[in-house]
């Protein structure tokens, strides 16, 4: 199959959203997008994943026969973050399942490890595929072996001290959930479905439309919050889309992923045909890897690899997976990282200096 040059892949894709939302799909929100994408090769990765779906194949035709398992299907550096789980616990991990789907394992960690080595200007200076090969392949075989969810109680506690934000961080939170601008225009089955989240008795509920992220910028976004027993409280609904990877999603993964055995969820996160649903906090939040100092960026590393391999191991054959991996010749990951990351700055290039 001959992939489709850029402009047209895009034309198609925005096509694609203009069908599923109609009306409420954002178009100010689109043009945000490119603005982003534009401005920076990860931003550009981040938000062209139904590119990255459609590229793979040809980009990576020695890891389609490998085993499959439940993926995350759209792995970059800005996908994990903390949520609470019904305990009350602090917990990391993949927090967006938005484009997940049955896929050979290895192309999560492809992906993970191409935007590992990119930064807003290209491939970093210190990308080094190859260290960052080894340290997830390191990491992703301990995972196999012990798979187990991020809980930041007793353990872990310095992925906490990386994400969960301070006074400041959660008092602008809030400030900039009340700077947003009203919306009359949201559709009726969010505005009913974010009231449905709010606990009975909260007061004043006001609706906002909210920007966020880059690759799901243009559907629809909107956040409810009011007081609830002498607090602030938030929940925010995004427009669904079928995952990017055509033929490979299947019903009900997203939140199967996101609820695995090898998982404590977020509990007010909900897939639904039409939405995604879950409730919004100050620590609801994706870290800038360029933020983070180079030690603890190989610890970072190495635990976004034992998330993934908790996550394929809960929809995966693991002994599969682990006897692929003993057969794979000696560099693959890091000459595919490093591949995948040539050709997303290409990419980038070529939309950049577009029109």
């Amino acid at each position: 199959m001959t992939l489709p040059d850029l402009k047209t892949s895009i034309a198609s894709y925005e096509a694609s959203l203009a069908k599923e939302f109609g009306p409420a799909l954002n178009r100010d929100d689109l043009k945000l997008k490119h603005k982003k994408m534009r401005k920076s090769a990860f931003k550009f990765l981040r938000g062209t994943c139904w590119r990255w779906a459609e590229a793979a194949p040809s980009l990576c035709p020695d890891l389609f026969d490998a085993p499959l398992a439940g993926s995350v299907g759209d792995a970059h550096a800005g996908n994990f973050g903390l949520w609470r789980d019904a305990q009350f616990r602090l917990v990391w991990g993949v927090n967006d399942y938005d484009e997940a789907a049955r896929l050979p394992y290895p192309l999560d960690l492809v992906r993970l490890g191409a935007s590992l080595i990119m930064d807003d200007d290209g491939i970093s200076d210190d990308g080094d595929a190859a260290s960052v090969a080894d340290n997830l392949l390191s990491a992703y075989q301990e995972g196999l072996a012990a798979p187990a969810p991020f809980v930041l109680e007793d353990r872990h506690l310095w992925l906490r001290d990386l994400f969960e934000n301070g006074s400041e961080e959660r008092a602008q939170f809030w400030e900039k959930l009340e700077a947003l601008d009203d919306h009359e225009a949201i559709p009726p089955e969010f505005e009913a479905s974010l009231l449905a989240a709010l606990p009975g008795g909260t007061t004043h509920p006001r609706f906002r439309h909210r920007q966020a992220g880059v690759g799901s910028l243009g559907r629809p976004r909107f956040v409810a919050f009011g007081t609830y027993r002498g607090g602030a409280l938030a929940v925010e609904i995004k427009g669904a889309m079928p995952s990017c990877w055509h033929g490979r999603e299947q019903p009900g993964l997203a939140e199967h992923l996101a609820t695995g055995r090898f998982r404590s969820p977020d509990p007010t996160l909900r897939y639904e045909d039409a939405f995604v649903l879950r409730r919004l906090a100050p620590n609801n939040r994706k870290l800038t890897f360029s933020e983070i100092k180079p030690k603890l960026k190989v610890k970072l590393i190495a635990a976004m690899a034992r998330e993934l391999a908790a996550i394929h191991a809960a929809d995966g054959d693991v002994k599969a997976i682990s006897d692929d991996l003993r057969g794979r010749p000696e560099g693959w990951l890091a000459d595919t990282i490093h591949r995948v990351a040539k050709w997303t700055v290409k990419e980038w290039d070529t939309f950049k200096d577009g029109d």
